[in-house]
């Protein structure tokens, strides 16, 4: 029966996604003012997504991070758009340092694979193009707003999110029957499971990124850059919210004592999870799919609760952006918005196991059954996108340095707090600002 409720709620809140009308191929943007290309796509639209539309050519380079994936997008997008020559290069995370060095030269992509949160320094460095007007209301009708909103800035959008990541907890059911309700449960449990002699947790997590571990922060009332997420003067760390965090974070080294490296060690974590070791993993769907092609029957369900408070955790999306120096944008355009087709949607779900950020997700082949994806979905309510401001890129390396110093009690938590202020500030400073201004 609780499985049952589980697949009713994630149902309801799948179906709550579902928009008016299904997305439709991209429309052919017109001639951009920016444009080199030559010939222009006529006036006239498309409705049909098996349509072809031969307007628009020239050549196209595309930097996308999965082969696989990114080959079988040009081949259907080429259905579409025959005449456009595109060339794949397989640029993964690392695109945003490569484009600010490429982009200038002319050697740079046309169109550039990215994560949501590259967004505030590529546009405020100017390596983006912002995307017509007509394009961006036709991707407001199409995509989920809180998507959008990540790839928007100063009211531009700057991008196509093409999917909407969430992490939950993973299960095996080889090893467990269900899941735990709170955290309080789960502890509980690994104290009885637990063998730290053969390297046996009941959960497993990478506990020093912070990305993976907000969750945790958040549940005690900590609200990274204030509570709107936009007072970079204010990043927070020297909280009482923030301590109370930290003194349930190192807690968690009773039920998971390994040293804070190798809690980010793949191998000790996802893989170990993936070769079906492990009970509970904190991760996202990607990691179901590898595990299940080892065998491992895996389930999914939200967070457990943490003093009774439902946790929440940042959302992620990819992005597809349009580069300032394309040589030919209507092309780029008319690529990155193909992405937000159902038939885009369909090659990276069958590739990846990703959901993607669409409104309506009906005739994605699998994707209603994935028990996953709808066991993910019950965390869907209590995530948020991460703060859109520029500073949101320096917290990284000092909340890696925080988390390690709590994890391993090698400084105090208040002694933690003060050196995350610091680290904070001098990054500021090598900016040629400061908090204290």
């Amino acid at each position: 029966m609780k499985k049952l409720f589980k697949l009713i709620v994630a149902s309801a809140l799948m179906l709550s996604l579902v928009a008016c009308g299904p997305g439709q191929a991209p429309q052919e943007s017109g001639s951009s003012t920016q444009s080199n290309q030559e010939g222009t796509a006529s006036s006239g639209t498309s409705t049909d997504e098996t349509a072809p539309v031969k307007e628009i050519g020239g050549d196209l380079v595309v930097w996308y991070g999965i082969e696989e994936q990114g080959k079988a997008i040009i081949e259907a997008f080429n259905a579409h758009y025959p005449n456009v020559n595109v060339r794949l290069e397989v640029v993964g995370m690392e695109a945003p340092d490569k484009l600010a060095l490429d982009g200038p030269s002319g050697i740079g992509g046309d169109v550039i694979f990215l994560n949501h949160d590259a967004i505030n320094t590529l546009v405020d460095d100017g390596f983006l193009e912002p995307f017509p007007d007509d394009i961006k209301a036709r991707l407001d009708d199409v995509i989920l707003d809180n998507a959008i909103d990540m790839a928007t800035k100063n009211g531009n959008l700057y991008g196509v999110p093409f999917t909407l990541e969430n992490y939950g907890l993973l299960y095996n059911k080889d090893l467990v029957d269900g899941t735990p309700e709170t955290f309080e449960e789960l502890i509980e449990f690994a104290h009885s499971y637990n063998d730290p002699s053969i390297d046996k947790y009941a959960m497993r997590w990478l506990a020093f990124d912070f990305y993976h571990s907000y969750f945790i922060f958040d549940t005690f009332g900590f609200r990274l850059f204030g509570p709107n997420g936009d007072d970079w003067r204010n990043p927070g760390f020297d909280s009482p919210e923030f301590a109370a965090g930290l003194a349930f974070y190192q807690s968690l080294r009773e039920i998971f004592d390994v040293d804070a490296a190798d809690t980010n060690n793949n191998e000790f974590t996802f893989n170990a999870f993936a070769r079906g070791e492990v009970p509970y993993i904190v991760a996202h769907s990607w990691l179901a799919n590898q595990a299940a092609e080892n065998g491992i029957r895996v389930g999914a369900t939200k967070l457990p609760t943490i003093n009774g408070i439902q946790p929440r955790n940042f959302i992620g999306s990819v992005i597809m952006g349009v580069s300032s120096y394309s040589k030919n944008f209507d092309a780029a355009f008319a690529f990155a918005e193909f992405m937000a087709t159902k038939e885009a949607a369909s090659i990276v779900y069958e590739i990846t196991g990703v959901g993607p950020a669409l409104k309506d997700i009906s005739g994605i082949d699998g994707l209603a059954e994935d028990e996953v994806l709808l066991g993910l979905a019950e965390q869907a309510p209590y995530t948020f996108s991460a703060p859109a401001i520029p500073e949101f890129g320096l917290i990284w390396v000092p909340m890696m340095d925080t988390l390690t110093f709590v994890w391993d009690s090698t400084l105090t938590i208040s002694e933690a707090q003060i050196k995350a202020m610091e680290s904070y500030e001098l990054l500021l400073q090598a900016d040629g600002r400061s908090m204290y201004e």
